[in-house]
């Protein structure tokens, strides 16, 4: 018996040995880090230090900034940008060099460009890259979100197709776009405080005041040649229209009978009813006797 439950438990250590063996290690789990010191960079407000948010109506593009910085001491031959918006921001133009997923309701576009970023140079995105939906909502128009990487990183997990694929909602697969490419030109932006790939512009919706029309009151007929008018009593006391709406004839018809009539007639039904109750009590007191 010892010595079955001995083969047993030998035969489960080398399974989970196996087992283990054939997982991945946690240096080949991650991918190798970017080789490229890349620094993604925006506008700035002056007033607030802050990156800037851009005042946008809807269906207009957003004039973001989405730049790159190479921080390293040498040269990085391609670029990549993942770029991810949310709610009522879209990426409607669908430029050649990206590949563009949807999964609910966040869209991202992989767009690759061969250019060759300098040490220490600044290129962004030009061509209009975001915008906004026609019916959108303020509470929907948020941020956008760019992160840079080379494209010798980019190649080494599989090239943009795949990677934009991981962002498609289950079930589908990356599109790539038909329009136009965009390209990369130089162009001055500051460095955040803590310089990183991965940065963020906002969009702020501008929504129109709505105008209410002005109430134009209705002209009244003055009487000419001296004469007064003839005035018209209303049909009831407190009819509708008279007191808090102008009088303008703004109060529903009367459609029941006057009251000063109901009032005679309930008076009349009373006397006659008092009159039968004393008749009928005379008889009951005659022929009682």
């Amino acid at each position: 018996m010892t010595a079955r439950f001995a083969a047993r438990l030998a035969l489960g250590a080398s399974v989970l040995a196996a087992g283990v063996a054939a997982l991945p290690s946690a240096g080949h789990a991650a991918p190798v880090p970017d080789s490229a010191t890349l620094a993604a960079v925006t506008e700035r407000d002056p007033g607030t230090g802050l990156n800037m948010k851009y005042p946008v109506k809807s269906g207009e593009v957003v004039p973001a900034a989405l730049g790159v910085t190479n921080l390293g001491d040498a040269p990085v031959k391609g670029l990549v940008v993942q770029i991810r918006v949310l709610d009522d921001l879209d990426l409607a133009v669908k430029h050649d060099n990206c590949w563009y997923a949807v999964d609910s309701n966040m869209e991202s576009a992989w767009c690759e460009f061969d250019s060759e970023l300098a040490a220490k140079q600044t290129l962004a995105i030009v061509g209009a890259v975001v915008t906004v939906k026609a019916d959108a909502r303020p509470d929907k128009v948020t941020s956008i979100v760019f992160h840079w990487y080379s494209k010798q990183w980019v190649d080494a997990q599989g090239g943009v197709p795949q990677l934009a694929d991981g962002d498609a909602g289950q079930g589908t697969k990356a599109v790539r776009g038909t329009e136009a490419a965009l390209t990369l030109a130089e162009r001055e932006l500051p460095l955040p405080e803590t310089p990183r790939p991965i940065n963020f512009s906002y969009a702020q919706l501008v929504v129109p005041p709505t105008t209410q029309p002005t109430a134009t009151p209705t002209p009244t007929a003055t009487p000419t040649g001296g004469a007064e008018p003839t005035a018209v009593p209303s049909s009831t006391a407190g009819a509708p229209g008279e007191a808090g709406t102008g009088g303008d004839g703004g109060g529903l018809p009367v459609t029941g009978a006057n009251i000063g009539f109901l009032a005679g007639v309930g008076g009349a039904l009373l006397l006659l009813g008092g009159g039968g109750y004393l008749i009928a009590r005379r008889r009951r007191t005659r022929f009682v006797v």
